[in-house]
């Protein structure tokens, strides 16, 4: 029983000690590398290719790279996925960022966007077919209104007429036996 267990920082250690020229060695050296970084970052960031701002591969088949060409298809030589197909660009080998995506991913989400938008194109077609019935509807009342309407116009106007002519028969006759008996 009487082990010491006792556990002392790396920073309060003789190794570590504050003014060590072992630790300056260690702080210049550090300083060094995050200088080296800070220059290739520099350089890396004027020599990278400036691509145009392009949406992200959300979902569907990839219709154009990051880098502006077309994807094309190919087919997977890992044992893992063995003759699986992805789309991919012709130039992913440049070190740049190119489109990668497998196939069958690809049009799994084109026949569910496909389906969303056969769905909002039946719903559509529902609600046109209900106005058409609705206005077909109004459509017949309003005719059938216009047929009572001149049917009641006409039956004004021919017992109008039909008295017309009933007089003007017997005005006509009139004037004949007058013109007789003379």
């Amino acid at each position: 029983m009487g082990q010491d267990y006792s556990y002392t920082q790396p920073s309060e250690s003789v190794y570590y000690g504050l003014g060590n020229s072992v630790d300056s060695v260690f702080s210049e050296t550090e300083d060094l590398i995050r200088r080296d970084q800070a220059e290739i970052s520099a350089n890396n960031a004027r020599a990278a290719a400036q691509y145009p701002p392009q949406p992200e591969v959300e979902f569907g088949f990839p219709q154009t790279c990051y880098c502006g060409r077309k994807p094309h298809l190919a087919t997977s030589k890992s044992m893992n996925d063995l003759g699986r197909r992805y789309y991919t660009c012709e130039s992913v080998d440049d070190g740049e960022c190119h489109v990668w995506k497998w196939w069958d991913v690809a049009l799994m989400e084109e026949m569910r966007a496909r389906d969303v938008h056969v769905l909002q194109l039946a719903e559509k077609v529902d609600n046109l077919s209900l106005l058409t019935d609705y206005e077909t509807e109004q459509k017949v009342i309003r005719l059938e209104k216009l047929v009572s309407d001149l049917g009641k116009e006409k039956s004004r106007f021919g017992n109008g007429f039909e008295g017309f002519v009933g007089v003007a028969v017997i005005v006509l006759v009139s004037i004949c036996m007058l013109l007789m008996f003379k």
